[in-house]
């Protein structure tokens, strides 16, 4: 009752293009692992237990919880601050982004092959871990993505934001979701734009998805509420609405099960 009432989080073009992204992800970035392994990340010791007093040393320890996290600890990663890092395209090293493991397990790579998997952080983010991570999930994914030479879901201009729900899918939503936006304020001395991350998504949509990801984990809300910025709780409530009613819900499901 009443319930047409409830605000959309995400417009249905959004919601539909999100939904696609997550069925689209089951079917190619090893479900199997998704539905028994991957968890949600939240930001606290039980998934960064270690105390890392040097600046470089939390930046390396930080990239190494999040590619083992995210299933992807022995591809050839090579961690280097902003200054010394060259974009370019990375080489293709016929690595398999299909299955992911949290084990010890080796990564095969090409005879003669040398080539590093390169991520770059700016030193500024260590101030703010939770851009941190999300930005280097997001790298991250977007390497898995590349490797994989997949076209995403509405065509290769979409990258960036399919790489962003890919890393939310492996498990990085709440701080993708918290560092969608940062407020500027009124202390223009206080803030620091190369402390926040740049992101692909709007922050209704890693809403949207971070929901997308609870729902086909059977996680509740209650779970990690408390980590998520509190003005997000309300988008939340409406974004599990949405996907209850989507049309494509059950089969989501189904995918995940």
């Amino acid at each position: 009752m009443f319930s047409w009432f409830s605000r959309a989080a995400v417009s249905p073009e959004t919601a539909d293009w999100l939904v696609e992204c997550f069925s689209w992800a089951m079917q190619n970035f090893d479900v199997q692992h998704f539905s028994a392994h991957t968890s949600l990340v939240l930001p606290n010791n039980d998934f960064f237990p270690t105390k890392v007093d040097t600046p470089q040393g939390m930046a390396q320890y930080s990239f190494e919880r999040v590619v083992a996290l995210a299933g992807v600890k022995k591809w050839p990663w090579e961690l280097v601050e902003a200054h010394n890092f060259a974009a370019e395209q990375p080489p293709i090293l016929g690595l398999n982004p299909g299955v992911r493991t949290n084990e010890e397990t080796s990564v095969m790579v090409p005879a003669g092959v040398s080539a590093r998997l390169l991520m770059s952080y700016t030193p500024d983010q260590l101030s703010k871990p939770q851009d941190l991570i999300a930005s280097m999930a997001h790298g991250v994914a977007q390497h898995v993505l590349w490797q994989s030479q997949l076209t995403p879901p509405g065509g290769q201009e979409y990258f960036l934001q399919t790489a962003e729900v890919l890393a939310i899918f492996m498990g990085f939503g709440v701080m993708t979701a918290n560092s969608a936006y940062t407020f500027r304020g009124s202390c223009a001395k206080c803030y620091n734009p190369r402390a926040n991350r740049q992101a692909s998504l709007s922050e209704s949509e890693s809403v949207y998805a971070l929901a997308l990801f609870c729902e086909l984990k059977g996680i509740p809300d209650k779970a990690f509420i408390k980590y998520l910025k509190k003005y997000l709780k309300s988008s939340l409530k409406s974004a599990r609405h949405q996907i209850a009613r989507h049309p494509n819900a059950d089969y989501l499901r189904t995918l995940a099960a």
